[in-house]
């Protein structure tokens, strides 16, 4: 733009833009969010006249208003980025994504993926790599004229140019991000290459520990990319086309010393100076970068059904009316109560026994009381529906709330919700909790402190991760391992459902405690310690 000259008596007045003036004058489209098409946006912050919104409604970060494609960064070597050493670090670090997407595929199908194809950035040493190790990749090579086109959303060309190449597994490294618009790039791939094709998606996963402390200083190609996914946007983006999670893992770069150092500092700076002797150092980058592979949801004979896992013991006062109130509910879609009953000694099992035989109900008896989720794992193991709702034996939690926990993931915004207790307009519903003063304190007090130890460690922004609703889809126990038997299974579920890929997505719930006189059975000692230290092991551990 030209200078902008004024005068006022004898003096000129003249405006000259800077670079990011100018870069920003030069954006004009504002679009809405991919994921969950909303336009509910916030602002967060301009990088060289790049603003960055974030949508209020599922957390995606993007770039509002797109701009102009610019330069294709795919073509690794043409980009000039990086040196000899750190290309041997990025074949290396592709060498280990590709082997543990390839594992993942023959796990589930039973052979190697006959084709695989790279969409993102690329060096033919990848596919020289792929080749040693006996691996069929072929890599999509996309010039400047495809990438403005990428970013202008007039991605059917390439679609075709993809199915033409009979692929079984696509990977997208660093592409969707990179695109105008996330969903209609799938769209067109996911219609021209059909359901029986994976996909691999690379993303520098927002919620991840280096976003979260660094924020805008996340030094992750601010300059090219469009979009910044979370794990729980980027599945509800995938679920919209019938993809679902098989597995997910991180995915460390290596590089060197002094790549890292020109990404942090100008070159000119004394530490750049001082650090020049140990540049070729190679180490790994934790950078936040994570890798999802999906797969079609498979097809059901019959529509949507939701198991209720129902475990009791020693509930005589409220079981029956309870049951009664669960088959009442009007619901969306069909049901199934599964009734767990753990050998009670008020009479809980006479009771439960008079529900046999009624349509749409189940019942367990075992044998002894091993737990609460020793229970649990027998109920989930006897579901035939595709969504799964735990619920209580007990009035703490209102039934009426279904409705809003099965709206997000019939909608498929997400595969996995938690009801929490501490969101909505009368928040902070647990700290209501009647009888001794200490014990409420206690109680208020570990479900904060839970909530921030699990949103530390696995990297989820939650306010509730003790609810006892959780509704998720079966689909997302595939793969996990569930073995605690007593109150620390509600944690364990949580924890080995997001290390699987599913992050929650919160709803507010009503909820009214009961005291320990009238039933309530958690322990201190026994329960809340051992759930405490359930975080860190399912973490670090199994």
């Amino acid at each position: 733009m030209a200078a902008q000259h004024s005068r006022l008596g004898q003096r000129d007045f003249v405006f000259e833009p800077t670079p990011a003036v100018a870069a920003s004058r030069a954006r004009s489209h504002y679009v809405s969010c991919s994921v969950c098409r909303a336009d509910n946006s916030e602002y967060l912050f301009h990088r060289v006249g790049v603003r960055f919104v974030r949508c209020r409604t599922c957390g995606l970060v993007y770039v509002n208003p797109v701009g102009e494609a610019g330069e294709s960064y795919f073509d690794i070597a043409t980009f000039g980025q990086h040196n000899e050493h750190d290309q041997r670090n990025l074949v290396r670090d592709f060498s280990a994504l590709l082997e543990q997407v390839t594992h993942a595929f023959a796990k589930d199908i039973g052979r190697s993926p006959r084709k695989t194809l790279l969409l993102g950035r690329w060096l033919d040493a990848f596919a020289e790599t792929a080749a040693a190790s006996a691996a069929t990749l072929e890599i999509v090579r996309i010039d400047d004229a495809e990438f403005a086109a990428l970013v202008d959303g007039d991605v059917g060309p390439l679609a075709q140019r993809v199915a033409s190449m009979s692929p079984d597994l696509v990977i997208l490294d660093d592409f969707l991000e990179a695109t105008g618009d996330p969903a209609a790039v799938l769209d067109a791939l996911t219609v021209a290459l059909g359901d029986d094709v994976w996909y691999a998606i690379g993303y520098a996963n927002v919620q991840s520990m280096p976003a979260r402390v660094l924020r805008r200083y996340w030094p992750r190609f601010f300059e090219h990319k469009r979009s910044y996914f979370s794990t729980s946007n980027l599945v509800a983006l995938m679920a919209r086309y019938g993809f679902a999670m098989k597995t997910q893992f991180a995915h460390p770069s290596h590089v060197t010393t002094g790549y890292a150092l020109s990404r942090a500092l100008p070159s000119q700076t004394p530490l750049a100076a001082l650090a020049r002797p140990i540049e070729g150092v190679t180490f790994p980058a934790f950078t936040g970068n994570r890798v999802a592979v999906f797969k079609k949801r498979r097809e059901t004979s019959s529509a949507e059904k939701l198991s209720i896992v129902f475990p009791c013991f020693n509930e005589a006062r409220y079981v029956a009316q309870v049951i009664e109130v669960i088959l009442a509910k009007e619901l969306p879609i069909e049901r199934e109560l599964i009734i767990v009953e753990s050998n009670s000694t008020d009479g809980t099992r006479d009771i439960v026994k008079q529900f046999e035989g009624r349509p749409g109900v189940k019942v367990l008896l075992e044998e002894r009381p091993r737990g609460k989720g020793h229970a649990v794992r027998t109920g989930l193991a006897a579901v035939t529906g595709s969504i799964i709702l735990i619920q209580d034996a007990d009035f703490e939690y209102d039934i009426e709330d279904y409705d809003a926990l099965l709206a997000p993931i019939l909608q498929n915004r997400t595969s996995f919700v938690l009801g929490s207790r501490s969101l909505g307009l009368d928040d902070w519903k647990v700290r209501k909790f009647e009888g001794n003063a200490i014990k409420r304190l206690m109680l208020n007090g570990a479900q904060v402190g839970f909530a921030k130890t699990f949103n530390a460690l696995y990297q989820q922004s939650t306010t509730d991760v003790n609810t006892m609703f959780k509704v998720f889809r079966t689909e997302c126990l595939e793969g996990i391992e569930l073995e605690g038997d007593r109150f620390t299974l509600d944690i364990e579920l949580v924890c080995k459902l997001v290390k699987n890929g599913y992050a929650p997505l919160e709803v507010p719930v009503n909820y009214v405690a009961r005291g320990f006189e009238e039933g309530k059975k958690i322990s201190f000692v026994k329960d809340a310690l051992p759930s405490y230290f359930a975080f860190f092991k399912y973490r670090f551990g199994s």
